[in-house]
């Protein structure tokens, strides 16, 4: 070649990166509501974009980091779509909903007592001429659950119950002491049953409540 003749050029050709998106949901999965936070990984940008997101239930957004909640239960594929001026990318995420969680029962209330005596205990004492017949009373008891009562009483004071039953069987009885000093006791419980006598082999709910009295029967 002649000197001074044409040179040859030389051509550098860059080639932009591609565009690519990765994206996840914290947490995937949950009983609704369920609110997801997502997770939006972009590589290969040049310069600005944009996001444009389909969270899979009918709603839309631009905002990857917002979180979303799901009020109901299914399946959503949460879609994210990211935009160059000369590309784009998208990913996606499944999110599953359940059902949600049963609202657990409130819970069960014990019974309100009510212990009566005639004559009238004073404090829990109760004073009278032998022989003294005294009565005592529990058919006041309530529940506010509407749960099965139980009741049982010793009057006799040893230390056995003598009358036990379910609601409106053994809440009144009535007992004649000879002269001397006595200390008889009443208790209440509730039980979970809608028919008698099944229930009565169930345990009770809740503890007796009980009262004690000092029957003093002067001679």
């Amino acid at each position: 070649m002649a000197a001074g003749g044409a040179r040859c050029r030389e051509e550098t050709v860059v080639t932009a990166p591609t565009l690519a998106a990765e994206c996840a949901a914290t947490p995937s999965s949950g009983p609704a509501p369920l609110t997801v936070v997502f997770t939006l990984n972009v590589a290969g940008a040049q310069g600005a974009f944009s996001v444009a997101v389909d969270y899979g239930d009918g709603t839309r957004g631009d905002d990857a980091s917002r979180p979303h909640a799901y009020s109901a239960a299914g399946a959503y594929s949460a879609a994210f779509t990211v935009t160059t001026a000369s590309q784009s990318a998208r990913c996606s995420v499944l999110v599953t909903v359940a059902a949600p969680a049963p609202t657990p029962p409130p819970p069960n209330r014990p019974p309100e007592p009510v212990f009566r005596t005639v004559p009238t205990a004073t404090g829990s004492t109760i004073t009278g001429k032998a022989p003294l017949t005294v009565n005592f009373d529990m058919c006041n008891t309530v529940d506010p659950d509407k749960d099965a009562l139980y009741f049982k009483m010793d009057l006799d004071c040893d230390g056995v119950f003598e009358f036990h039953g379910p609601t409106g069987a053994d809440c009144r009885h009535k007992y004649i002491y000879a002269a001397g000093t006595y200390e008889p006791r009443m208790c209440v419980t509730d039980v979970d049953c809608s028919t008698w006598p099944a229930c009565e082999g169930l345990p009770p709910l809740h503890s007796f409540q009980c009262r004690s009295y000092s029957v003093v029967a002067n001679p």
